[in-house]
């Protein structure tokens, strides 16, 4: 139970206990709402290292998936430090910004206005981590298969490597949804009940 919780429990329970005013309150929330979008930027920052140093050893020069058969995929290969790159670098740049708006938010407007937009921007985030990624092992698939000359391998034998592709591609699917779900899911469903406790107070 946080700070602000504790609090309201103790204010029901006890009519003798000290009286908040709206200010105290307000403050409490917009120091627990800037609290969590520092966490947002820093998780998002760490990810952004695992991620660059995971492609020093998956997509460096040596690597058999940068001497890939398939132009597309061999194209996507030896850019895909860019671009994942450009959409984590802005989207840091942006949940920053956020937490340095939210932070100096100055009236209850302000402040509910910029849960909303960080909200949605953290939408945004995971939505197009997750296509890239989908993108990315839709092409490698793609790759693998082009990549297959043998004659005697007929259409059940292909149909059987799509097969385990799309479980494959399913199940790295959910894992990745599922930690986008548990770790921002959490943070998100944190910051709005922060948006809830502040419509109370204007209303």
């Amino acid at each position: 139970m946080d700070e602000l919780d504790l609090l309201k429990k103790h204010w029901n329970a006890n009519h003798n206990f000290p009286k908040v005013s709206k200010d105290e309150i307000q403050g409490m929330i917009h120091k627990k709402s800037s609290s969590i979008v520092m966490w947002i930027f820093i998780i998002s920052l760490v990810e952004f290292l695992l991620l660059n140093l995971a492609s020093l050893f998956l997509f460096n020069e040596d690597s058999e998936l940068k001497n890939s058969n398939s132009p597309i995929f061999e194209f996507i290969v030896n850019n895909i430090d860019y671009v994942s790159g450009a959409i984590s670098g802005v989207f840091i740049v942006l949940f920053y910004i956020k937490y340095r708006k939210i932070r100096i938010a100055d009236n209850t407007k302000n402040l509910m206005r910029h849960i909303l937009q960080t909200k949605k921007m953290v939408n945004y985030y995971i939505a197009i981590n997750i296509s890239v990624i989908s993108l990315i092992s839709l092409y490698a698939a793609i790759s693998v298969l082009s990549m297959d000359n043998d004659p005697t391998h007929g259409w059940k034998y292909y149909l059987f490597i799509i097969g385990i592709f799309t479980v494959l591609f399913l199940l790295f699917f959910g894992v990745i949804w599922l930690y986008y779900r548990l770790v921002y899911g959490i943070l998100i469903k944190r910051l709005m009940k922060n948006y809830q406790e502040l419509e109370k107070i204007e209303d």
